[in-house]
């Protein structure tokens, strides 16, 4: 069954413990480890961006009743200190995830230099120093956000979870054990399903909506060339567009994803521009969302997205 969505708990439920992902992608494995020990919710409704999303009563509620809550940290979730003081919850334990993952920095809002001739071999596209800037206070420095979207760094999350349910519930530790297992398994195949997907791409540069997917493409050799939008949610200036077209014509890039939580107007208009094509890759996914609806499926779809623009 899909992950449980609402803020009581249904008869059958018993009297489970709540537990809160922020996010879809690690409420899935919440919900797979936990199963019928945790009522698993997920903060973000499907169709939301972690950049844009602002609180509402329904979810400090939840916070209220829940047991402990599970964040990507890094800033992801800027808006958390204010929902958690309002979900008066002292017994609430909050776990940052982010915590011992070896994180990549946010990538430079501004547009690569147009590489100079005298420029010394292998640093002929450096980014510009980013200027210190924030989108309702979500902060677009130091590390990137989305290393949920690398299976790899998804297997110490994982096994952090499967720590965190043990401590609170040691009962069923052997149980937590065995089913955290299963799921490193599956992404241990869903990271060998990737690399064997993406290693023979003859294109392996695009344009992406916001940097969703830099540690993603580092993982399988692609280049997340230059975003549309440097502060996700804050349409881009026309002379950023122009120059990001210059840039697209000039290292014959032909691929821009875009996605559903954010606008794609101005991706739509770089395109047609550009003459690239378009693909839509999704960060989140979430019940309900049709071939997005566990982790597995949306990486999957992504990839497919992806490799169907390179190709």
């Amino acid at each position: 069954m899909g992950l449980i969505f609402g803020l009581y708990a249904s008869a059958a439920a018993g009297q489970r413990m709540i537990a809160i992902a922020s996010i879809f992608p690690v409420a899935d494995f919440v919900q797979q480890i936990g199963a019928e020990r945790w009522e698993t919710l997920t903060l973000l409704p499907a169709g939301a961006s972690a950049h844009t999303y602002e609180p509402t009563p329904e979810q400090v509620r939840q916070l209220a009743q829940a047991s402990i809550f599970f964040q990507i940290g890094l800033k992801l979730e800027f808006w958390l200190e204010k929902l958690v003081q309002a979900s008066k919850n002292p017994a609430l334990m909050i776990v940052d995830l982010s915590e011992g993952i070896e994180t990549m920095a946010t990538p430079s809002p501004e547009l690569p230099e147009r590489p100079r001739k005298d420029a010394p071999r292998g640093q002929a596209s450096r980014h510009l120093q980013p200027p210190g800037e924030h989108r309702h206070g979500h902060a677009h420095e130091g590390p990137d956000a989305h290393y949920w979207l690398d299976p790899i760094r998804m297997l110490q999350v994982v096994t952090r979870l499967e720590q965190e349910f043990t401590t609170l519930d040691p009962e069923y530790a052997r149980v937590y054990a065995e089913r955290a297992q299963r799921v490193r398994t599956d992404l241990e195949q869903l990271h060998a399903e990737i690399t064997q997907r993406t290693e023979g791409l003859p294109n392996r540069r695009f344009i992406a909506l916001h940097a969703a997917w830099t540690y993603f493409a580092a993982r399988y050799n692609l280049v997340q060339a230059a975003v549309v939008e440097p502060f996700p949610g804050r349409e881009p200036s026309p002379r950023y567009l122009a120059g990001l077209a210059q840039l697209m014509r000039r290292e014959q890039i032909h691929a821009v994803v875009i996605e559903p939580q954010l606008s794609s107007n101005a991706a739509q208009a770089l395109a047609r521009e550009t003459g690239a094509r378009v693909g839509l890759m999704d960060p989140y996914g979430g019940p309900g969302v049709p071939g997005r609806e566990s982790y597995l499926d949306l990486m999957r779809y992504n990839v497919a997205t992806l490799v169907k623009l390179l190709e």
